[in-house]
């Protein structure tokens, strides 16, 4: 499981099966700071399911969007898809 401790995330759409609160609050109890906006400080863009779609680029997030913009200026950011993060949220209830 990747440490969350000291993390600063952002959500971009929509998380099945959880609510965005359930998420935010999972991700609070990891020690994760989570914020509205794509920011120097960002460290994880937690991507939905709609995000990750690489033939239509057109309907990405403004979050996305600026999170690749960081990226393409060496800001070291992790795109965690919605899969790997309900893989994480799983093995931690083992």
């Amino acid at each position: 499981m990747i440490d969350l401790a000291g993390k600063v995330i952002v959500i971009t759409g929509s998380l099945r099966p959880m609510t965005r609160q359930e998420v935010i609050v999972f991700l609070e109890n990891q020690g994760a700071v989570v914020q509205g906006y794509v920011s120097s400080q960002t460290d994880i863009l937690l991507a939905g399911h709609k995000q990750l779609d690489l033939f239509e680029p057109d309907k990405r997030s403004k979050k996305y969007e600026a999170t690749l913009s960081r990226i393409s200026t060496g800001q070291p950011i992790m795109i965690l898809s919605e899969e790997a993060f309900f893989n994480m949220v799983k093995s931690s209830q083992v």
